[in-house]
């Protein structure tokens, strides 16, 4: 039975192309193509291709496996060894399968002609900001340059956004807890208590009746409450892939007290940092101010790059630009506009990027000083309000039998 494959082949005259054959089996094929001059780059069933790039698409392949690929490919790059020997050399040693397979499609790409950048582009799994840069490094001939570059600002991204987020394990943990202990009260201890004095038929005090009315509520109502929560969250979930939902929703974070300048905060850090690597590898402002609209996380903060990519495209100055979106903070502006004055707007970007990280860094742990007693007085608090709710009765008959 015949199998259809794909074929990447090229002529004596330096011609690539591909195209699609049927044969009863690889080697057949390749035989065959062989014994009509052709040189036989690859050859793959259709099906097995399919299914790979299916795969392929599932997602992002994992930043720490990036970050060390990364690491490992520039060590090979410097050594000398050639692109397409690291590129397989690091596919087999790799314990990702998302990476291995995604490196495999590279090689493949790259053995048929096509350039670095767009066969990491073509995956679809990689950021656009390392695919901008290898083009980069490519149209200027230093890709070990840009590789390091990329290693570097992968390493103070990683670092930046650890710090951050491991700031905010305490008081989430907290959070949980005290939810974990109003549910425990609820539905073990409040029971008891009420059962013991609906048998002594004691009368109770206010305080100990709004706790039981609140149990009692609790658990009928509890279900139907947590399945809301749920039906909720996964509206929100759907609502928020459309992006006039996420702008609402990212105007709404950003408001926030102390939280919404926080956030801030990080998205200018995040786009300087990614702007300042993308022009230290060579890339014109406006293609970067358009990949850097494409990376960064906030969709709020890509319509204002979106604006400032157009002012910019029309002969405004990017500082100009950026002021006139108004979302830019003032201090933020300020120090780009004397980068741009200089010439030296690279190096200020990274300048703008470490200022707003250390920035969030303090006003994090400031929030986070001022919510952990908050959250702890707030467990004392409920402890309390139900240990005085339910013990109350249990002195009132002591003081009758006295």
């Amino acid at each position: 039975m015949q199998m259809e494959f794909n074929c990447k082949l090229g002529t004596t005259s330096g011609k690539v192309f591909s195209l699609t054959e049927e044969a009863l089996s690889e080697g057949e094929l390749r035989q065959r193509l062989a014994a009509a001059g052709y040189y036989v780059f690859s050859v793959e069933p259709r099906e097995m291709l399919k299914s790979r790039l299916t795969r392929l698409r599932g997602g992002r392949v994992n930043a720490d496996d990036f970050l060390v690929f990364n690491q490992q490919f520039l060590t090979l790059s410097k050594s000398g060894l050639p692109l397409q020997t690291s590129l397989e050399l690091l596919a087999k040693q790799t314990r990702s399968d998302e990476l291995r397979i995604a490196l495999e499609h590279i090689s493949a790409k790259v053995r048929a002609g096509a350039l670095l950048s767009e066969a990491f582009d073509s995956t679809g799994q990689f950021p656009k900001i390392y695919s901008a840069t290898l083009r980069a490094g490519e149209r200027s001939g230093s890709l070990d340059k840009v590789l390091l570059q990329f290693v570097t600002y992968q390493k103070t991204s990683r670092t930046f956004r650890k710090k951050f987020y491991s700031a905010l394990i305490y008081p989430a943990f907290l959070l949980v807890f005290l939810a974990g202990l109003i549910s425990f009260l609820i539905a073990f201890v409040v029971p008891q208590f009420a059962k013991l004095y609906s048998e002594l038929e004691v009368e109770l005090p206010l305080m100990t009746r709004i706790m039981i009315e609140l149990a009692s509520s609790a658990k009928h109502f509890g279900g139907p409450f947590i399945l809301g929560i749920v039906a909720l969250a996964l509206l929100m979930r759907g609502a928020l892939e459309s992006e006039q939902v996420r702008i609402v929703w990212d105007k709404f974070r950003f408001r926030l007290p102390l939280l919404g300048g926080l956030l801030l905060k990080f998205s200018v850090a995040e786009f300087a940092r990614t702007l300042g690597t993308l022009l230290q590898g060579g890339i014109p402002i406006v293609p970067a101010l358009e990949t850097a609209r494409e990376s960064v996380s906030s969709p709020l903060m890509a319509r204002a790059i979106a604006h400032a990519q157009t002012e910019v495209t029309g002969g405004r100055t990017l500082t100009g630009s950026l002021r006139a979106t108004g979302f830019f903070p003032p201090t933020a502006i300020d120090m780009l506009e004397v980068g741009e004055a200089t010439g030296a707007l690279p190096t200020m970007l990274d300048g703008v990027a470490e200022f707003f990280e250390e920035d969030v860094s303090i006003d994090l742990a400031t929030l986070v000083a001022l919510v952990d007693p908050i959250m702890i007085a707030c467990i004392a608090v409920v402890v309390a309000f139900v240990l005085i709710a339910f013990y109350m009765p249990l002195f009132s008959m002591a003081a009758q039998v006295h």
